[in-house]
């Protein structure tokens, strides 16, 4: 409760800053000032004479500082004529102001989104940090999961250190890309980094991703996030997992070994390539064991491919991975099973 009351603070006080160093805000209010003060002057001057009420003199100062003048609320007297020229010159500056700085308002903000240097405004996402073919590989993985109801429905923020980078990345259009070192405090903020559901970093060299995990532990400030990070040398998954990283996949490593299996067993090659993603053919996913608390696991399994087609081949116990499980392993609350299945019976499965 307490860094849900800390977050919703800090983006009040966020969004208070923000009003008070924009224009939009200053002109504005002084548009509405000129409005008032000039709908008190003629309603004063001519709304006893002529019987109109303090709204038609608001909307004859409306209508008048617009330029619009519709003639159906004219002055009566030179006093409120002196008004009349008054508003009317007032309300050409002023309006005129508004409009533009409104607009040039919006301009920018349309620039910085183009250029990347924007920020997002929701919380419980996926923020990817990092360059090149991998965030594209996650982008997409990601997308396919949350289509088919695997994964979790969440926005994603992705995190390149320049513009080059931004512009070659092929990415949905609901995809929010932003631009700066990731290192920097201002971009992780920008990011939202400590309102994030998953961390997800892929940075060009290990001692980097170290470093921006390093940096996001230190955003985060002790909140449990799920951080993830890429390894291209076997000897830097300690360094990283020490920086706090939640999981590091070594990804040189899977890919030498997949290459080493094609080379002389392609079947085995073959099969990890298609449970590796979701958007085709068989996958691997989590189901919840609690509905088979109490019974062993050979009796699940033949339940699970009797009833949907699909084989639970391991067994996850928190933190722990018991594969394969003995067949008279006996499924316990909270644990989960890592089933393999055609990706829609998966999917059947897991909304049961």
């Amino acid at each position: 409760m307490i860094p849900l009351l800390a977050s919703m603070v800090r983006r009040v006080v966020s969004a208070l800053r923000e009003l008070t160093q924009s224009r939009v805000v200053y002109v504005a209010a002084g548009f509405l000032l000129v409005v008032v003060v000039n709908s008190v002057a003629f309603w004063l001057i001519e709304g006893g004479p002529q019987g109109l009420s303090f709204f038609d003199s608001v909307y004859w100062a409306f209508i008048t500082m617009a330029t619009i003048g519709y003639g159906d609320v004219v002055p009566q007297s030179w006093a409120g004529r002196i008004v009349a020229v008054e508003t009317a010159v007032t309300g050409i500056i002023v309006f005129t102001a508004f409009v533009s700085i409104l607009a040039e308002h919006y301009a920018s903000l349309s620039y910085r989104r183009l250029m990347g240097m924007h920020g997002v405004s929701f919380s419980s996402h996926y923020v990817l940090i990092g360059k090149g073919g991998t965030l594209e590989a996650v982008v997409r993985e990601l997308a396919v999961n949350m289509e088919k109801g695997m994964a979790p429905r969440r926005r994603m923020v992705v995190v390149v250190p320049t513009s080059e980078e931004k512009e070659v990345l092929d990415l949905p259009r609901e995809v929010e890309v932003l631009v700066g070192d990731p290192l920097s405090q201002e971009v992780l903020d920008r990011a939202r980094v400590q309102d994030a559901d998953t961390v997800v970093v892929a940075a060009d060299d290990d001692s980097t991703t170290a470093l921006i995990v390093l940096a996001v532990r230190r955003k985060l400030a002790g909140r449990q996030v799920k951080v993830v990070a890429e390894a291209r040398r076997r000897e830097s998954i300690p360094l990283i997992r020490e920086a706090g990283a939640s999981y590091v996949v070594s990804t040189s490593c899977f890919s030498g070994r997949l290459l080493a299996s094609a080379s002389f067993e392609p079947p085995v090659a073959v099969f990890l390539d298609d449970v590796s993603t979701a958007a085709q053919g068989m996958d691997l996913a989590i189901i919840p064991g609690s509905r088979f608390k109490g019974r062993r696991f050979i009796e699940v399994l033949l339940e699970l491919l009797a009833k949907h087609g699909v084989m639970p081949v391991a067994i996850v116990d928190g933190g722990r991975l018991i594969y394969p499980p003995s067949p008279d392993e006996v499924i316990n609350e909270g644990v989960e099973l890592l089933a393999l299945g055609n990706i829609e019976d998966l999917e059947r499965l897991k909304k049961t």
